[in-house]
């Protein structure tokens, strides 16, 4: 092979080469990044869909409750009053106290306040404290949340109760333990024909003590 014939060789390869390159960077490229953003768009509206597809079960879920859901907001309604109304509240602890058989019954509300969330009504903290065995404390528990007006307990501690050095007691502690138990609630109240968050604030209610002395079925008054 003569060196002109070479020259032709080599330059056809080079050709060849640089038609492959500009294929490649010009046409082949181009079309690899479509289809890659075809795939990532189509993965994309596929996520979409199945979003949308749990978004129409999840309302589809809520219009099926929607009825249980209507009652349950008309039950809470029935026992949410327009007024604070402690005293009443108090009495109705005090009451249920006492068929529970828990002793040292200290009951006391905090200020109304508006929920976190926003909202037309007020809630009122409410933290009671008594002592009780077990047994008691889950009968008074029953029976705060058979109330007729609704109670939200938020948090629950108890310990057991240390006898001094001497004291006796009737009840077999291997069996029933008497307990210091506190409990944290909260009760709500709804004014009617007031803007929502404009409902009017109440006083703060002072602390409310069942007296060690008190006979059964006595009354509690407020300090």
């Amino acid at each position: 092979m003569s060196r002109q014939d070479r020259n032709i060789l080599i330059l056809g390869i080079l050709i060849i080469v640089v038609l492959i390159v500009g294929y490649y960077f010009l046409l082949l490229s181009p079309l690899r990044q479509e289809y890659a953003d075809r795939v990532q768009e189509r993965s994309d509206k596929q996520a979409q869909l199945q979003q949308v597809q749990q978004e129409v079960a999840e309302l589809e879920e809520i219009r099926r409750n929607a009825p249980d859901i209507e009652r349950q907001l008309l039950e809470f309604s029935k026992r949410i009053p327009t007024q604070p109304e402690i005293p009443t509240l108090v009495v109705q602890i005090e009451e249920i106290a006492q068929l529970a058989g828990v002793t040292q019954v200290s009951i006391t509300p905090g200020a109304p306040e508006p929920p976190p969330g926003g909202g037309d009504f007020q809630r009122i903290p409410i933290t009671m404290s008594f002592e009780g065995t077990y047994e008691e404390l889950q009968d008074f528990m029953l029976r705060l949340d058979d109330l007729s007006r609704l109670v939200t307990v938020n948090e629950m501690t108890y310990e057991q109760v240390e006898l001094e050095e001497g004291e006796t007691t009737n009840v077999d502690a291997a069996i029933e333990q008497t307990l210091q138990v506190e409990v944290l609630a909260e009760v709500y109240f709804q004014p009617t024909d007031v803007p929502s968050g404009l409902a009017p604030v109440a006083p703060t209610p002072t602390e409310v003590t069942t007296p060690d002395e008190a006979t059964p079925g006595g009354t509690t008054d407020a300090e």
